[in-house]
């Protein structure tokens, strides 16, 4: 097993465990978050470590190398990357209709008085649509550019 592999787990338990005790020794309105985000940091981290040293026994050493080839064989198969690539272009778009959808019912929304302060949100929403479809045009350019 890698290294680094092993540091990324214990560094997710400790932060993990961090925010626990931050979440237990303190009263505050992001007590929930804490805990949140102690769980979101141990679990990944606790397996991990039970992954690592799971796959570190020597009898489980050639089921562990047949698993890194098998995932290197489909990380680079054409097929694999074409459909990569077109699911990626797929959840783009219906991200940006989502946000179109999403502009539109908040100002109807707030026009009807049900959300107060409803333009701050519609805002971020305009904005956020904006820079995702920036952003896709960006790498677009980019991508055409290095190939």
């Amino acid at each position: 097993m890698n290294k680094s592999y092993l540091n990324k787990g214990i560094i997710l338990v400790l932060v993990g465990i961090c925010l626990v005790i931050a979440a237990i020794f303190t009263k505050s309105a992001f007590d929930g978050l804490l805990w949140g985000l102690a769980g979101g940091a141990l679990g990944p981290g606790i397996g991990i470590l039970i992954k690592h040293f799971y796959l570190s026994v020597p009898k489980n050493q050639e089921r562990y190398q047949e698993s890194l080839e098998q995932k290197e064989i489909n990380a680079h198969d054409e097929l694999n990357e074409k459909l990569r690539d077109r699911s990626g272009r797929i959840a783009y778009n219906i991200g940006l209709y989502i946000l179109c959808f999403s502009v539109v019912l908040f100002a109807i929304l707030g026009k009807a008085g049900m959300i107060i302060d409803h333009k701050i949100i519609v805002l971020y929403l305009v904005g956020l649509m904006i820079l995702q479809y920036v952003i896709g045009i960006g790498v677009y350019y980019q991508l055409r550019k290095k190939y």
